[in-house]
Order: C-alpha cells, then structure tokens, then sequence
C-alpha cells in the first residue's frame, strides 16, 4: 500500500516523527483566513471541514477521533504562484491502531490531486500513499488509513461540566 522509494509529492526532508516539519505553520484554530496565502489551502481546509466521512461525520471529525489536535492546525501555505519549493499542505499527528504518527495531506497542482504522505511513529521519512486522492475519494482514503472504530471527537466536543447555579432569594 505504501512506498517511500519516490516522494513525488513534494519531497519532504528526512525527520523523525517526533515534531512536525519545519516548513509547517502551526495555528490555533479557528484559523483567520485572511492571513492564508494560498487559495489551494484554503480549499484543502475547507474540504476536510465540509466533506462527510464514514461514521455520519466530517473528515475534521474522524481526524479528530484518530487524535488530532482539536486547537491547533498544522499547515503550510506557499504562494499559489508556481515557484514555491513546497506545495500547500496540511499535517495532523494521529494516534490510532492503525497508525501512530503524521498525516499530510498535500496539494498536487501538476496531476489535479491530492497525495497522502505518512511517517509512522519512530521512522525517518515519509512513505507516500500510491493512489492519486481526489476529493471525491479523500474522505474514504484517510478511513482506510487512520480510522480505527473509536469515537474520540464526541467526548472532545460535548465534554462539558453541567454547572448548578442556586436561585437566591
């Protein structure tokens, strides 16, 4: 399913997977989408918004049952104009039994794609996912990847102390 011998998509340099990418922009979110350069990016966050996953969720949400940070977005955003040495991307450091490490989902402008690269917890590298990811199949591609059954999301989003406020007199 993998392979690591060409990094067709992007080229990412050789670090372990102990602290996201160098090139990577960390941001709390909601991020302030003014500041993004990059229209590509841009698009990118929105999909895994807004695109539904497996499980009656969005992709934001099964990342987030994976492990992601719910607080904080890992991207990076070159200029759209041709000559940056990286494309536009986005990083999620997951925990699941199926896969403990990074997920990058990168922009490939040149075959009208996405590609999916990961680094496995305790490697140097990335391997990338051969299959060209569309948005149409982006949803299903990270399941088969990351999705382990376990719904962490709900517990992150309604986690919430009921407060017992007394009437006084």
């Amino acid at each position: 399913m993998f392979s690591n011998e060409s990094l067709t998509c992007g080229g990412a340099s050789q670090q372990t997977v102990d602290e996201p990418q160098p090139q990577f922009t960390s941001a709390k979110l909601p991020i302030d989408r003014e500041s993004i350069r990059s229209r590509r990016l841009l698009d990118m966050i929105e999909q895994v918004e807004a695109l539904n996953a497996p499980g009656n969720r969005t992709v934001f949400e099964m990342l987030l049952d994976a492990g992601a940070d719910s607080d904080r977005l890992q991207y990076r955003d070159p200029k759209d104009d041709g000559h940056a040495v990286f494309s536009a991307a986005l990083q999620f450091r997951v925990a699941t039994a199926k896969l403990k490490g990074f997920v990058v989902l990168e922009d490939d402008p040149e075959n009208r794609c996405y590609c999916l690269l990961v680094q496995r917890e305790g490697s140097i590298g990335f391997e990338v996912v051969p299959r060209r990811v569309t948005v149409k199949t982006l949803a299903a591609d990270l399941h088969k990847l990351i999705d382990d059954g376990e719904r962490r999301w709900s517990d992150i989003a309604f986690n919430v102390t009921p407060v017992i406020i007394a009437e006084t007199e």
